[in-house]
Parts: structure tokens; C-alpha cells; sequence
């Protein structure tokens, strides 16, 4: 099973081949259509180095697992993942959010020990931080940003409060079911108490 190398992380990359088919087939549905591209053949690429401005990648990251909150039972049906499952994956995807912040712009390689030094030999060659932010605040670069059709909703800001609205609303949704079904259950719980009462009244006459 492949693992994902990323920067100098090391995730369990098991789960990513199966939600990639599902995102292929549009078995899922992504809160914006236009990610489908870059999922599919940037982030999940699995021949080849990988590589994004991580302010980019964490927009389409934070995106997909807000999509998972939102769609919760659709995607556990879809992708046949049980709750413990879902939580892998979704705390994997955040890990990597994380990780990206440690660099303008973030490498990745599915593979095995092989896969993982060849991305060391290109990260090793990556100029200090500091250059690399400059390069983006160079005229032809802005401009370059500004005119290429760009995807919707990875301002990465805005895509983390999405994230975090959807994680609220998830939870909410799932507090006000437990107690539903509390409810349910204190109902059902009555049900024969009330009969056997009734029944206990109409021997006494």
C-alpha cells in the first residue's frame, strides 16, 4: 500500500486511492466542481512529483474535508467507510493542511522509501523560504495569478471557515440526533409501562 510522503511527513496514503475513484466518478459531490481537476490529478497524482503554492493547496484540502462534513452519510455510503474511517482520513487531510504551512509552496510523492528520496533530492535543492516569497511578489508572477482562470474557493482563509462552519453544523446535526433518538428510546420506554398500568386499572373493576 503506498504511502504518501509530503514534505518531510509520512501519511497512510490507503484510503486516498479509493475517495480518488470516488471523486474520478463523481461519486461524491465536491462543494466546488472545479476542484475535480486539481484532486484528481495534482493532489492525489500517483506517477510523479507533486507540487503547489501551499496557501492553493490548503483551499482544496480545507474544501474536501469540509465536504465530508457536510455530506457525512452520503460520503460514508459512497466510499463504504465506517466513523472511524471517515475521522482517518478527515484528520489526515487537516494534518496536511498543517504540514503545508511550513512552506510557500509544498511537495508530495505517493511511493514507498524510493518514492520518499527522490522528493528529498528535489526539497533539498528548494531555495530558503524567504526567497521563494519573494519570487510571488514579483510583478509578472502577480499578474500571472491574476489572469490565469483560477479555481473557485481556495482562498485559504475562507475555505478554513467553511471548514469550520460545516464541523459545526456537522456536530450539531449529530448532538440533536442523539438526543432524538434518547427521546425515542424514553417514549418506547413508556409504551409498556403505560399498558401494563392500564391493564393493572381494568383488574381492579
Amino acid at each position: 500500500m503506498p504511502q504518501l510522503y509530503f514534505m518531510d511527513h509520512v501519511f497512510d496514503g490507503g484510503y486516498f486511492t479509493k475517495l480518488d475513484e470516488a471523486i474520478e466518478s463523481d461519486e461524491v459531490r465536491l462543494l466546488f466542481p472545479d476542484s475535480w481537476y486539481w484532486l484528481h490529478y495534482c493532489f492525489f497524482g500517483r506517477e510523479c512529483i507533486c507540487s503547489e503554492q501551499s496557501e492553493s493547496l490548503r483551499g482544496h484540502l480545507l474544501n474536501l474535508v469540509a465536504m465530508f462534513y457536510k455530506h457525512h452519510d452520503e460520503v460514508l455510503e459512497k466510499l463504504e467507510w465506517d466513523e472511524a474511517a471517515f475521522e482517518k482520513v478527515a484528520q489526515e487531510l487537516l494534518a496536511i493542511v498543517e504540514a503545508s504551512r511550513a512552506y510557500p509552496i509544498s511537495l508530495w510523492i505517493y511511493g514507498d522509501e524510493t518514492s520518499r528520496d527522490f522528493l528529498n533530492e528535489w526539497r533539498s535543492k528548494l531555495p530558503p523560504s524567504e526567497q521563494i516569497q519573494q519570487l510571488f511578489e514579483l510583478p509578472h508572477f502577480t499578474r500571472m495569478n491574476k489572469e490565469r482562470l483560477g479555481y473557485h474557493g481556495t482562498d485559504d482563509k475562507i475555505a478554513l471557515a467553511r471548514y469550520r462552519n460545516e464541523l459545526a453544523n456537522f456536530n450539531r446535526r449529530k448532538k440533536l440526533a442523539h438526543k432524538n433518538r434518547q427521546r425515542e428510546a424514553s417514549n418506547n420506554a413508556k409504551e409498556p409501562a403505560d399498558s401494563q398500568s392500564l391493564q393493572t386499572s381494568g383488574d381492579q373493576f
